[in-house]
């Protein structure tokens, strides 16, 4: 669950002030696709924090049905994140630091792990503390734009050898007036994929430093965990 979650790591980011000028007239194929990444990495680079609400569906083939989790999601620059997980059941995963923490409460358990450097850059790469036209060396875009009202959709598969071992393939939903991600959607090596939708977004809102730390009950077992060499 860990390394999913991480996988996930937000590809959400926004500015409320630079999202809200509309996209520029006349613009076609190219030039639209790169005129909407290049609104989008403008509006990364201004975030500070973020929050929203989410409800994440995952499809895997080891699952009779569907599972459906849903909670908050916070982020502080430059990579520091926090899923809380409310429902069917609480769980906590936070990456701060270089660690990775997972941790259920009605299990009293909490897997650790140390995210190294390579690692985490490949985390970053497909989370919110990249800008969007910094992943074009490691992913080709295709840009789906069906007409008002419905969303712009950005379609990316990974070209990079160290993404490609991970990730298939990730759908990004942008919302037409305000240009922030709605719905992220990404499929893994092996098929499982999992979705994720955002609302109630808010950004560069205060958020509490005790949002990134995570003090655990002395009665938890901890599990150190390791990624492979390949991971």
């Amino acid at each position: 669950m860990t390394r999913r979650v991480l996988i996930a790591l937000a590809l959400l980011a926004g500015s409320p002030a630079l999202a809200q000028e509309p996209m520029p007239p006349g613009l076609h194929g190219a030039d639209k696709l790169d005129a909407l990444v290049r609104r989008i990495s403008q509006v990364q680079s201004g975030l500070t924090t973020l929050s929203a609400r989410f409800v994440q569906r995952r499809t895997s083939r080891l699952l009779a049905e569907p599972s459906v989790s849903s909670g908050m999601f916070y982020f502080k620059a430059p990579d520091s994140v926090r899923w809380e997980y409310t429902s069917p059941r609480p769980m906590t995963v936070l990456l701060a630091g270089g660690v990775a923490i997972t941790y259920r409460p009605e299990e009293k358990r909490a897997e650790r792990i140390e995210v190294g450097r390579a690692q985490r850059r490949v985390f970053r790469f497909i989370s919110a503390a990249e800008p969007l036209d910094k992943l074009t060396a490691y992913f080709s875009f295709t840009f789906r734009d069906p007409g008002p009202p419905a969303d712009y959709t950005l379609l990316l598969n990974p070209t990079a050898h160290m993404i490609k071992k991970r990730l298939r393939s990730v759908e990004i939903e942008i919302d037409r007036t305000s240009l922030l991600p709605v719905r992220v959607a990404y499929t893994e090596h092996d098929g499982d994929s999992t979705e994720y939708s955002f609302s109630e977004i808010q950004m560069n809102k205060p958020l509490d430093p005790g949002l990134f730390s995570l003090a655990l009950p002395p009665d938890v077992h901890v599990v150190q965990l390791k990624l492979g060499g390949g991971e």
